[in-house]
């Protein structure tokens, strides 16, 4: 078994490059991966990725398959020190028709829940890379996901209006 699992750590390493646009950035299967030292909200934390992340415009983490879900848990107890924490992902239930979407809009084709809930908004467990939902009010760590073949992308920069003068 401690075989099997190293053997599985060591093709999750192979698989994360650096083609991200940050160095602490981490790369598998063609996105890149930012985690964010700050706990949030999940409304909060999705604002944040689409809005405030530095480096480009990003989304709540994807997480299409188990690989990935195993890399990001491994990757986050290793950043924040931690065996045992939950970290928002781009999934959630929206509340009219409870229909559950990824916030980058990808098709829903694999989920990796451990506990269902009513909450609408999910965290994946560090513990074993599992899902778990939970409401809005609770704050997480978080991650993000781009893709870095796509152009970084920034807020417009404002400037202020030119005063102008008029003769007499």
């Amino acid at each position: 078994m401690l075989l099997n699992f190293v053997f599985f750590l060591s093709q999750v390493v192979v698989i994360a490059q650096s083609g991200c646009f940050n160095n602490g950035d981490k790369e598998i299967k063609g996105l890149c991966y930012k985690l964010v030292p700050q706990k949030l909200s999940y409304e909060d934390a999705r604002n944040w990725c689409h809005y405030q992340n530095p480096v480009t415009s990003s989304y709540l983490a994807y997480v299409p398959d188990a690989q990935t879900s195993a890399f990001l848990a491994s990757y986050a107890r290793v950043a924040f020190g931690s065996d045992n924490l939950n970290l928002w992902i781009g999934f959630n239930r929206n509340n009219s028709n409870r229909q559950w979407l990824w916030d980058n809009g990808a098709p829903v084709g694999f989920t990796y829940f451990d506990i269902l809930g009513s909450g609408n908004y999910v965290a994946e467990s560090t513990i074993n890379a599992k899902w778990n939902t939970f409401m809005n009010t609770e704050v997480f760590y978080f991650a993000c996901s781009y893709d870095p073949q796509a152009p970084p992308t920034f807020a417009p920069v404002s400037t202020p209006p030119v005063p102008t003068t008029t003769g007499n």
